[in-house]
């Protein structure tokens, strides 16, 4: 088990930070609320909103960099084959990140690593293939199931 530094978090929050500023975005603007001890952030990435949040780990475990976006809500739950097809989505075709689930309503891409030796090009890599796969497979998702794309809702 690898233990966290107040040291690695604010080298995490730096790096994140840094890459926000790099696609034009205010880091300070676009900060929303985290848990304690962490920092969060949310920006646009094409169609889609991203999350991207730095935790504190759990019982003295490492910090955690998770990147979120909510791509397709369904209402009032999800459709039946939705499931199978996202893990097969899962286990075929996307790289280091993960459809998961929200609420029993929503459709996220998700990605997570430690922030153990995080530098400025993994942070853009993660924001990088979480914004493509959002913009893609929120048209392809409610064209095959319904529901409404979250990026429709604001």
């Amino acid at each position: 088990m690898v233990f966290q530094t107040q040291g690695t978090i604010k080298k995490a929050v730096k790096a994140v930070a840094a890459v926000i500023k790099s696609l034009g975005v205010d880091p300070e603007k676009s900060e929303i609320k985290a848990v304690e001890g962490g920092a969060a952030w949310q920006i646009a990435k094409g169609s889609a909103d991203v999350m991207i949040a730095i935790n504190p780990g759990q019982d003295g475990s490492t910090a955690r960099l998770r990147v979120v976006s909510p791509i397709v809500k369904f209402d009032p739950d999800l459709p039946l084959g939705l499931a199978e097809r996202l893990l097969e989505l899962n286990g075929a075709w996307l790289p280091g990140i993960a459809f998961g689930t929200l609420s029993g309503k929503i459709v996220a891409l998700v990605a997570e690593r430690s922030v153990e030796y995080l530098d400025r090009a993994e942070v853009e890599e993660m924001l990088a293939v979480i914004g493509h796969y959002a913009d893609k497979y929120d048209d392809l998702l409610v064209d095959e199931f319904g529901g409404t794309r979250v990026c429709d809702l604001k």
